[in-house]
């Protein structure tokens, strides 16, 4: 396993799922290039990995990030170029995640902003802390939105919401968040909150995960086709997923009313 920096990785193979930390807490885990070249090939090895059926992403220390590093902004000698070459990298890392097929779930404990928010908002289920606050913060600084932020904040919040957070700078709290459906739950117990994130991964990580996976992909594609075309390929998933040994284990608990034991693996 490769030693990363700013990149944590710890995997749980006995529940199917791992979980990737940014890993600058004494930062605010702020995202410069190291840590996003990082976060980029530690997904390269999460793509290859086929004992694993979910992901959590997560930040160390009381921050999921603050977004990009802005003391190193201003050491930039030549701010054009070395912003553009920190969003490329920024958004290699977007199209990674949304290439990935398991399910990815954010764990947010504490700020989230920035490209942060972005990368957040990419993934397929989010939950997050009392302490959890949530905002854009690109205009505050003269920037305009990267990391996929003005593609998924609007919908995940709608456009309105979205337009506030990104113009007006508004920040939100976690009740707030779960309000508006940024995030799934707000998780009460803060010291354990990474443990009950892990106890849905779980759940994801031995569940059937043809099923989830097919499920996730006909969720995002259901943005971008026609009734008529999501339609067909609902019945070809589910004509896929009926192919399954899950699919008969699955008939078996239920019939016997036990809890299923999935075995098939990516």
């Amino acid at each position: 396993m490769i030693d990363y920096r700013y990149i944590e990785i710890e995997y749980f193979k006995e529940k199917g799922f791992l979980i990737l930390s940014f890993n600058r807490p004494n930062n605010m885990n702020a995202f410069n290039y190291a840590l996003t070249s990082e976060f980029c090939d530690a997904l390269r090895t999460v793509i290859k990995e086929n004992s694993i059926n979910c992901m959590i992403i997560t930040g160390k220390g009381k921050t999921f990030s603050v977004g990009g590093d802005i003391r190193e902004f201003k050491e930039y000698a030549d701010p054009v170029a070395s912003m553009a070459k920190l969003a490329a990298k920024l958004h290699e890392g977007i199209r990674l995640i949304k290439s990935i097929k398991i399910p990815i779930v954010a764990a947010i404990n504490g700020p989230c902003f920035g490209a942060a928010l972005g990368y957040a908002c990419s993934c397929d289920l989010r939950y997050c802390n009392e302490k959890a606050t949530f905002g854009a913060a690109f205009t505050g600084i003269g920037l305009s939105p990267d990391s996929s932020t003005s593609f998924h904040l609007p919908k995940v919040v709608g456009y309105s919401l979205a337009s506030e957070m990104i113009l007006l700078n508004r920040i939100l709290n976690s009740q707030e968040a779960q309000s508006y459906g940024l995030v799934n739950k707000i998780f009460l117990s803060n010291d354990d909150f990474i443990e009950d994130v892990k106890n849905i991964a779980s759940q994801l990580g031995t569940g059937p995960i043809k099923a989830l996976q097919s499920s996730k992909n006909l969720i995002k594609n259901s943005y971008l086709n026609d009734l008529e075309t999501h339609l067909e390929e609902e019945a070809k998933n589910i004509e896929k997923c009926a192919g399954a040994e899950d699919f008969l284990e699955g008939l078996n608990a239920f019939l016997e009313k036990r809890r299923p034991n999935f075995k098939q693996k990516n």
